[in-house]
């Protein structure tokens, strides 16, 4: 595993993005503080990282994660080597389509190595993205009482807009037409977690629940990494901590927004520029959506914003 990984991330030193030196605004997070309680990593089977930039099958066993905030200087080689990981995994890992910059978040899955990791893992809490760019991220929750999407993605089609999704097992196996769509019309992908109580085991499984049925479908280069949403449970350093051990960035998880009221609100253009940078949530089950939302992108447009991912809006 070692040799084929080594060999592997040396040949993706050459293209691979690098640290730009002028720092840009950093998206709002909060840094979770240490908690009294005592929580242990569960380990997941072999999980698939998302390569969608050069398909590649790679199922790898990640020792650890950690969650590092790039420092001015760094690069995804540096990175790497400070990580015990290899920069064309960081890079896929976290869907990276440009150079990385200051104040970025990144999970650097730790290979199995001897290397030791020298890298600080500060778990954050994301609820907003960064501010240089006009943009907004669009997101829906998909579970399994969501509406019939075809509405949606018509409307997000004719714009030719890509959002995110956050989708979890049930909806996934309920869906099968459906997943294929998302993917093929270039959706982000990523995991939503109905969580009762606070437990490292649950969640683990959960999340490998989620990646296991991905694949099953879309095949082994799909990945609902490295965001996720964990339903039904206040925003806490605690669960900041549990995403991150198992290799996820945490979305604060306040409540989906009424996608009719929204688009009221965004009626007032000095309140529809103030969005830049914003990470929006809907329910995808609201019967109002699919009329509401051509009324959202009109209103952002208006504003001078852009709707994309949430993978795209958390990069400067």
């Amino acid at each position: 595993m070692r040799i084929i990984g080594l060999l592997l991330g040396l040949c993706c030193l050459v293209g691979c993005a690098s640290a730009a030196p002028n720092p840009t605004p950093s998206p709002v997070v909060a840094i979770a503080t240490p908690t009294t309680i005592s929580i242990t990593a569960t380990a997941l089977d072999p999980t698939p990282i998302s390569l969608t930039a050069t398909p590649m099958a790679l199922a790898l066993t990640w020792q650890s994660y950690t969650v590092y905030r790039v420092e001015p200087g760094d690069s995804l080689e540096s990175i790497a080597e400070r990580g015990a990981s290899f920069p064309l995994f960081i890079s896929r890992y976290n869907r990276l389509n440009r150079p990385i910059e200051a104040g970025q978040l990144l999970i650097v899955p730790r290979l199995e190595s001897d290397q030791p990791n020298s890298l600080p893992s500060t778990p954050m809490l994301i609820s907003r993205g960064f501010t240089s760019q006009a943009w907004v991220g669009l997101s829906c929750d998909l579970r399994a009482a969501a509406a019939p999407i075809e509405p949606m993605l018509q409307t997000l089609a004719s714009q030719s807009i890509t959002m995110t999704f956050f989708l979890n097992v049930d909806w996934i196996e309920q869906n099968p037409q459906d997943l294929p769509q998302l993917a093929a019309a270039g959706h982000e992908l990523a995991s939503g977690v109905a969580l009762e109580q606070i437990e490292s085991e649950t969640l683990a499984q959960a999340l490998n629940q989620t990646e296991t049925a991905l694949t099953n479908q879309l095949g082994m280069d799909a990945s609902v990494r490295p965001y996720l949403r964990i339903w039904q449970q206040p925003s806490s350093p605690t669960l900041a901590e549990l995403a991150a051990q198992n290799g996820y960035l945490l979305l604060d998880n306040a409540q989906a927004r009424d996608a009719l009221a929204l688009a009221e609100e965004l009626m007032q253009p000095e309140q529809a520029a103030s969005y830049r940078g914003e990470l929006i949530m809907l329910d995808c089950s609201d019967p109002e959506l699919a009329a509401a939302l051509p009324l959202i992108i009109e209103r952002l447009q208006q504003a001078g914003l852009q709707l994309r991912s949430i993978a795209e809006v958390m990069q400067p």
